[in-house]
């Protein structure tokens, strides 16, 4: 199976000059490391009671066969006991294991119920991308609990449908997880797939919908044109492909005043957290305007706020990050966690992207020159700092 690299951002300053190294995604180097502690510690509070994983002890959702919470929160639990340059599957499995509840049940036996029970192609995926790859499981031969009855994900994912899609007609999020995960497995997407996601785009305004649709029947929203996004980078489509830059495109334009973006009429921190790994994903720092300006350019020197700042104002005094919409709080906040890291997801990104700021200038950091010439600046940088990007070497650790 192909090594994850957990993305980093390390800035050195040297003179007037300033290095971005950069492995994969761009991560969050400026959110305050209580603001993910406190979240981790939150989700772990909101574990269910009890020494029985068939009703939900030691996870987060009641039912196996409905798990939902519990992939998403494992892996955050993960992310936040990431402490060095590359992403580690020991510290990620050794803190999944070692969050109990009170009554000393962890995540792992549901989580082998879960894989036991009828996988679907796209839960099959799921678990290969937020569970077995990042902590370090063989997914084709998943045991969490060790009780020796492994279960291979990766054959219950399968190889996909004739055109390319995995699962029933409608579910896209599955072929849009399985997609994530044949690059962690395989080490490439099939081009079947990367085609097929192509094809779901809707021509009218560049998002996806989560059923697939192109026409008016059903509307595009964040979460799914963020998922496919990631996916169709980690097909090797470049971010410079006008279905990416559509698809940015359409994110820009849901994009909240405050750099949060909502769903169902309120905002979301699920659907803010999805947006920031799509657009790391394509090469872009989410909290540089650079990459709005860049697909949207009627919006260039018009004010731009952070997603990462607007993720932690949503943060409450018990650690939860949530909207006032959410799904679950637990859910929100592991999604929250995710998109403020950025170790393991996005799966796979775009080098660094060059933008240039809007003629006539808008004033220090919106990346022209103060007479208003426009000037390179990579993304990721922060704005109003002279910089060139250079690759570093990834790591990996186990």
């Amino acid at each position: 199976m192909a090594p994850h690299v957990r993305p980093i951002a390390r800035f050195v300053a040297v003179a007037s000059l300033l290095t971005l190294l950069a492995g994969g995604a761009l991560r969050a180097g400026a959110v305050d490391p209580a603001v993910t502690q406190d979240a981790v510690n939150y989700i772990d509070s909101q574990q269910i009671s009890g020494t029985t994983p068939a009703t939900g002890s030691g996870a987060w959702d009641s039912d196996p066969a409905f798990e939902f919470v519990t992939s998403e929160a494992v892996l955050a639990i993960g992310e936040g006991a990431q402490t060095g340059a590359a992403w580690s599957t020991s510290s990620a499995l050794t803190a999944v294991q070692s969050t109990t509840n009170a009554q000393g049940t962890s995540p792992m036996p549901f989580l082998d119920l879960v894989a036991a029970g009828s996988l679907s192609p796209g839960k099959a995926a799921k678990l290969i991308v937020l569970v077995a790859e990042p902590l370090g499981l063989d997914p084709t031969s998943f045991d969490p609990a060790g009780n020796g009855s492994p279960v291979n994900l990766v054959a219950a994912m399968g190889s996909g449908n004739p055109d390319g899609s995995f699962g029933p007609a409608g579910a896209f999020n599955q072929t849009l997880f399985a997609a994530l995960a044949k690059k962690l497995v395989d080490g490439s997407v099939p081009s079947a797939t990367t085609n097929y996601i192509r094809t779901k785009q809707k021509p009218s305004n560049g998002g996806w919908a989560f059923d697939a649709d192109t026409g008016t029947n059903t509307d595009a929203d964040v979460d799914t044109t963020s998922l496919a996004i990631q996916a169709l980078i980690a097909g090797g489509v470049a971010p410079t492909d006008p279905s990416v830059q559509n698809g940015l495109a359409f994110t820009a334009s849901q994009q909240n005043g405050d750099g949060s973006w909502s769903a169902f009429g309120d905002v979301s921190s699920e659907s803010t957290s999805r947006a920031i790994l799509a657009i790391a994903s394509a090469g872009y720092d989410p909290n540089s305007s650079c990459w709005r300006d860049t697909v949207r350019p009627d919006l260039a020197g018009s004010p731009y706020g952070a997603p990462d700042s607007a993720l932690v104002a949503l943060q409450g005094a018990n650690g939860s990050i949530a909207g006032p919409g959410s799904f679950s709080p637990a859910f929100s906040t592991a999604q929250a966690v995710q998109g403020l890291e950025r170790q393991w997801l996005p799966i796979d990104s775009a080098a660094p992207q060059t933008c240039t700021g809007p003629p006539g200038g808008g004033g220090p950091g919106d990346g022209s020159t103060p007479g208003g010439a426009p000037t390179a600046v990579p993304a990721g940088v922060p704005e109003g700092s002279p910089a060139t990007a250079v690759l570093g070497t990834p790591t990996f650790t186990g």
